[in-house]
């Protein structure tokens, strides 16, 4: 019986077994994506960092600015000179402050002041470092052609007799559909606008002159082109239904605006090609 209790004492778990005396309050630092702090660019553009903290927070990295905190990853930026032109250069550090190596340059224009950049230059390079920075981190950064795809909302055309304004609309949407253009039924979401007017000269010798002028706006309402178009008509015949005479005119206007869409944004193209 002795012998039972004394190994029956024995085989009791200890109340801490290979555990230390006192535990340890050390944490391991969040990774880059899950805690990135960007600081402010020296002699920079201020607000920079917090715009680039922005996008980058869209990109699914939690970045802050503002106040740093202890043991983050961050990102740091400055001005340098490289090649006859000037840059801004970023680059990562860990927890540690050491160096990760990792770097990504936003050229500047030489004739830029960098602490006084105008507001859509400021956007642009964070946008640009963001996407770059993203990229450092293992993303997949921002899709600049996806961002510069045409969507065009064509309004009730002015000045056409007949059912002129609303068949010369349809007409030209469904021509834009059909060269791969994306459209939409309002201006809301829309980045390009194609604004048709039609002139009619008074009937002279039984026969008018009709000019068709379609311009290509941007939403900001600056214009990138415009494509006319000028037949020679008989008096009247398209004070009614336009039927078929909508369709060609339209073939021939969203054909030069799909021309002028190429010129403007040839890097979403080129992504097509």
């Amino acid at each position: 019986m002795v012998v039972w209790a004394i190994a029956l004492v024995g085989c009791q778990p200890l109340e801490r077994p290979f555990q230390p005396e006192a535990k340890s309050s050390w944490r391991a630092a969040p990774g880059p994506r899950a805690a990135l702090y960007v600081e402010p660019v020296e002699d920079g553009p201020a607000g920079l960092e917090t715009a680039i903290a922005t996008k980058l927070q869209n990109l699914g990295i939690a970045a802050f600015s503002g106040a740093a905190a202890a043991n983050r990853y961050y990102v740091r930026g400055n001005i340098i000179d490289k090649d006859g032109g000037r840059y801004l250069n970023w680059a990562i550090f860990d927890p540690q402050d050491r160096d990760t190596g990792l770097y990504a340059l936003e050229k500047l224009t030489t004739a830029e002041n960098s602490a006084e950049m105008p507001p859509e230059t400021i956007e642009a390079l964070a946008v640009k470092s963001a996407s770059d920075i993203d990229k450092l981190l293992g993303g997949d950064g921002i899709n600049f052609a996806m961002i510069n795809k045409p969507i065009i909302f064509v309004p009730i055309v002015e000045g056409a007799p007949g059912d002129g304004s609303e068949s010369l609309a349809a007409a030209i949407q469904d021509e834009l559909v059909r060269l791969g253009l994306d459209v939409l039924p309002t201006e809301t979401g829309a980045n390009f606008i194609v604004r048709g007017h039609a002139e009619i000269t008074p009937p002279k010798l039984d026969t008018q002159i009709i000019e068709l002028v379609w311009s290509l706006e941007r939403r900001n309402g600056e214009q990138v082109g415009q494509i006319r178009q000028r037949n020679r008509i008989r008096a009247g015949s398209l004070n009614g239904a336009w039927g078929d005479v909508a369709r060609l005119a339209a073939r021939g206007g969203a054909g030069g605006v799909y021309d002028l869409l190429k010129k403007s944004e040839p890097d979403y193209f080129k992504s097509k090609s």
